[in-house]
């Protein structure tokens, strides 16, 4: 339990990470507009920025190995996958 305590924040904070990146998707809102003729998505990022939350999802790596937490560790591996593909099956019109 102690390490899904720990573990918790990194994976609701992979969450938001991965919501965003979805959203500000330039593929995605063009994939939108074909099908509806408009985009919901109203926000886009740069190329910068999205490499930059990308990457960012790498951090919480470092105080999971630096304070032990491996099972903490492949918890958050897991939840990114899954999170991760849950956003890539997800319909366009559902975002």
């Amino acid at each position: 339990m102690n390490h899904l305590i720990a573990t918790l924040p990194f994976i609701l904070f992979s969450l938001v990470v991965i919501l965003l990146l979805t959203c500000s998707d330039p593929r995605r809102r063009q994939q939108q507009q074909k099908h509806n003729g408009h985009s919901k998505l109203g926000f886009g990022l740069s190329s910068r920025a999205r490499k930059w939350l990308a990457w960012s999802l790498v951090l919480p790596v470092l105080p999971l190995v630096f304070s032990g937490n491996y099972a903490g560790l492949l918890m958050y591996a897991g939840a990114v996958t899954v999170i991760g593909w849950l956003v890539v099956e997800s319909p366009a019109s559902a975002m």
